[in-house]
């Protein structure tokens, strides 16, 4: 029994080294990658044509045409930025919807339960 324990121990203490070696090198490696990109980067300039046509996202726009255009830049913006889920994300998304319908559904059962015993 005290064998035992005593490799168990043994056991412990190698898995803790390498996890503090393996923890420890590749985030100090990175930081330095971080920070050799950052001093050897030049700077991007922006482009003045959107520097002087500063917009923010969902600002007011006047006119029907502007509002349009507006929204389908927006809706371009969006559509760029989307992607398709994978099979995990697709069943987790429908996991959840399911689960939020079942709520809904067992409160809207009991309060109509409630008013039924009640009036």
């Amino acid at each position: 029994m005290q064998d035992e324990n005593k490799v168990d121990e043994e056991l412990q203490e190698e898995v803790e080294e390498i996890e503090e070696a393996s923890v420890e090198q590749p985030l100090h490696d990175v930081q330095e990658s971080v920070a050799e990109a950052v001093q050897s980067e030049p700077k991007q300039e922006i482009p003045k044509k959107l520097e002087q046509e500063v917009k923010q996202v969902g600002a007011p726009v006047s006119g029907k045409m502007e509002k349009l255009k507006a929204f389908i830049m927006e809706c371009k913006r969006v559509l760029r930025v989307t992607k398709k889920p994978d099979k995990q994300e697709f069943t987790t998304i429908v996991k959840i919807s399911a689960i939020g319908m079942a709520i809904i559904g067992v409160i809207g059962f009991l309060v109509h339960f409630v008013k039924e015993l009640l009036f």
